[in-house]
């Protein structure tokens, strides 16, 4: 039985799949509601296609970047069903969101994710024997500099993306889906070693930044 976890954005959803039977459910994402939400809609999921969480052996999960709690639980989660016996194959976003956004086949694609300040992290992909594929790893990077570099001809991005970058390519609306990531668990072999499975952050989190400076040196 497999499971996929994509918590990266606010609709966070899962997905169990059992002999071609799919049962998708939304989970809460926020404060601690996460953690009373997340197990029962695992227990549902997995019962409506006649298992039980007891199941699972094969896990996928949007890594991130991506909302600061959702990545972590997500990550979390899929760490914990890896230490019952599952393997897990841990997703970064860029690939995640080319799975659910864009058609197979489709065009070399610049993948815009978590923009802020005039920066986002960027990765651009090709579909290669069957597979979205990093053409060019993704990186925090300045936009202006990113389109002035590479003048994309397509990308995928969310409505954060300024106007001003919005009429100089095409752009495809950011999607995510649980339903993809297990489309791409089915065919893609690879797995994550459960000591290299960890969030992917754009850039030093926001507590964590605080941290720092509130416990700097002199």
């Amino acid at each position: 039985m497999k499971l996929a976890l994509e918590f990266s954005q606010r609709e966070a959803t899962i997905a169990a799949s059992l002999e071609g039977k799919v049962a998708v459910r939304s989970v809460s994402m926020g404060g601690r509601q996460e953690h009373d939400d997340l197990w029962p809609m695992i227990q549902e999921a997995t019962e409506e296609i006649g298992g039980e969480p007891s199941f699972l052996n094969d896990v996928v999960v949007n890594a991130g970047p991506g909302g600061f709690t959702g990545v972590r639980t997500a990550i979390a989660t899929a760490a914990m069903l890896g230490r019952l016996g599952s393997q897990v194959l841990a997703l970064p976003a860029h690939l995640a969101v080319a799975e659910a956004s864009l058609e197979n086949g489709d065009p070399d694609t610049s993948i815009v994710l978590a923009v802020k300040n005039q920066r986002a992290w960027i990765g651009t992909v090709r579909w290669q024997d069957g597979l979205w594929t990093t053409l060019v790893s993704p990186q925090d990077e300045d936009l202006d500099a990113f389109f002035a570099k590479h003048n994309p001809a397509r990308v995928v991005a969310d409505e954060n993306l300024p106007e001003r970058f919005q009429s100089v390519c095409e752009i495809i609306p950011l999607r995510t889906s649980a339903h993809a990531l297990l489309q791409r668990l089915a065919k893609d072999p690879s797995r994550t070693p459960l000591d290299e499975l960890r969030p992917i952050y754009p850039r030093v989190p926001e507590a964590v930044r605080v941290w720092e400076e509130r416990h700097a040196g002199p």
